[in-house]
């Protein structure tokens, strides 16, 4: 699955509120103030300021490759203890707000507020932690290294968010500082009492102090450039901006999408509805500025377009053209959104009703298969790396992945690491968000084992996120029922993006892919199976 950027935040990167500090640990950290960068390849894909004071601690992380803006600042007493915390998330340009983040010392407890755009959700916590850890922030590393003061040190660090304690553990050889935290491996220099870069190898990030902040050019990919669904003027289909209501009273909202047709071809259409993976998508899964000519449904639509196949392309609730409100929504909730598409489409003249398939891919690969075991009336589904596993084991693949390709780790530090973050993942089987509640818990072989249609299953040999052995599995249990009509596809060098994957296919290289357009023989192969399932008439 893709990370999410707003429903299911990560923790491996994150700032600081120093807890319990000793007035000699006070002392050690000189006001300073500055800028980091951080960068994956030659690409900038982050940047966050600091201050710090006598009275406590402000940073602000920048992240456009996940649209995201956090503003933190930590309040200490005179005597170095701990005098709340506030965090402010929004989109990275800053100007949208997405929620907040609040812990107050109440007695010998701490009273966490988190609040999305819904109702705010209050809970206690025990103080037995030195740090809150919201996400995306490399000052978090550089603040605990000044204040080890050379010493090597284990801290505990409260994960905003799960709320969970997970230790962070400095070493120090010379002016380099070892730093180990949720599995991962950080290395950092030190240079005058300040952390002149951290490097963490797995994930492919390198973070520089910049020497002088003021004269940085402007952080790009701040503003999402306007979208353009329309259809180029030779093309063989034509595209129209439609929206498709959901819901009923007061929850009702509606859904920004594209409809597709075929310039040629025998009416009704047979038609196909994209279903996007993980994180608030726009229809044509776009990851901006990640990779901003990535169009995986906008090419797909294309493709079927010129086939004779219609497409049906949304944004997610909440997302571009959509209204709704995502932040409680479960994968079930988005199922819905799925079926108001399915209902609005059948009822459209010029498509053929008895003749709609579903493309899910991601996330979507999940919300597919418990469709079409639901509704006899689909005619096919294409899965596209779609999970054959709860969500918790999903989890446990994705972090042990960067651990068991870290170089250098010895064989009892490799199993170590292994150890920590699968008891970390699994620990959190009941985590506060609701999209990673029922997530974690959901088994999609049981829909699966209840699919009936011709399916279709794509998965790319070198995805990171959902490992490729589980496109089998899916197959495997689609056949138990007695579904004959069973089609495996796996694509060498693809990783989950169906992108050509330079290295071993880990999320961390997106951002430096080459070929940002997935390949053909992905393409044809959807485009020519569903043209033979939905039983398309020869021109």
């Amino acid at each position: 699955m893709r990370p999410r950027s707003d429903r299911r935040t990560g923790a491996r990167i994150a700032a600081v509120t120093l807890l319990l500090a000793s007035p000699a640990m006070l002392a050690a950290q000189a006001l300073d103030a500055g800028v980091y960068q951080m960068r994956q390849g030659s690409a900038e894909v982050g940047r966050e300021s600091f201050r710090r004071s006598a009275a406590g601690f402000d940073q602000e992380s920048v992240i456009p490759v996940l649209n995201l803006r956090l503003t933190g600042s930590a309040q200490r007493t005179p005597n170095g203890g701990f005098a709340g915390f506030t965090l402010t998330v929004s989109n990275a340009a800053g100007d949208s707000a997405r929620g907040s983040y609040r812990a107050v010392p109440v007695g010998d407890s701490v009273r966490i507020t988190s609040q999305l755009r819904g109702a705010a959700v209050e809970r206690m916590r025990d103080t037995a932690f030195d740090a809150v850890l919201p996400p995306q922030s490399v000052v978090t590393f550089a603040e605990l290294i000044v204040l080890a003061q050379h010493h090597d040190t284990t801290f505990r660090l409260l994960v905003a968010g799960p709320d969970t304690v997970l230790p962070a553990a400095l070493q120090f050889r010379g002016d380099s500082a070892r730093i180990s935290f949720a599995g991962l491996e950080m290395l950092a220099l030190v240079a005058g009492g300040r952390v002149t870069s951290i490097e963490i190898p797995a994930q492919r990030v390198r973070v520089t102090r910049a020497a002088i902040p003021d004269s940085l050019p402007p952080l790009t990919g701040l503003k999402r450039p306007p979208a353009d669904y329309s259809a180029p003027a030779d093309a063989p289909y034509t595209a129209a901006e439609v929206r498709v209501p959901v819901g009923a009273g007061a929850d009702t909202f509606s859904l920004g999408c594209t409809l597709t047709l075929p310039r040629a071809g025998h009416r009704p259409f047979p038609a196909a509805v994209t279903i996007t993976g993980s994180g608030s998508q726009t229809r044509d899964e776009a990851l901006w500025p990640l990779l901003p000519e990535y169009r995986l449904f906008g090419q797909l639509a294309a493709r079927l377009g010129a086939a004779g196949i219609a497409v049906l392309r949304c944004d997610d609730r909440g997302t571009g053209a959509s209204t709704g409100n995502a932040d409680s929504a479960t994968t079930a909730d988005l199922a819905g959104d799925t079926r108001s598409q399915l209902a609005w489409l059948r009822a459209q003249h010029g498509i053929n009703p008895a003749k709609i398939a579903l493309i899910g891919h991601s996330e979507g690969g999940i919300i597919g298969p418990l469709l079409t075991a639901q509704d006899r009336r689909l005619a096919a589904l294409v899965i596209m790396a779609g999970t054959a596993k709860p969500g918790v084991e999903v989890l446990v693949d994705q972090v042990r992945w960067p651990i068991l390709t870290t170089p250098g780790l010895s064989p009892e530090d490799r199993r170590e690491r292994l150890a920590e973050v699968e008891a970390a993942v699994r620990r959190d089987s009941l985590p506060a968000n609701p999209w990673m509640r029922w997530f974690m818990h959901y088994d999609p072989l049981r829909a699966a084992r209840l699919v009936r249609q011709p399916t279709l299953i794509v998965q790319g040999a070198l995805d990171r996120q959902v490992s490729a052995g589980q496109a089998d599995s899916l197959a495997a249990a689609i056949r138990q029922a007695g579904n004959g009509d069973v089609t495996t596809r796996v694509f060498p060098r693809l990783n989950h993006l169906f992108l050509v994957s330079e290295t071993d296919g880990s999320p961390s290289e997106y951002a430096s892919l080459r070929d940002r357009a997935v390949p053909d023989d992905v393409m044809d192969t959807i485009a020519v199976w569903l043209r033979i399932r939905l039983g398309v008439a020869k021109k």
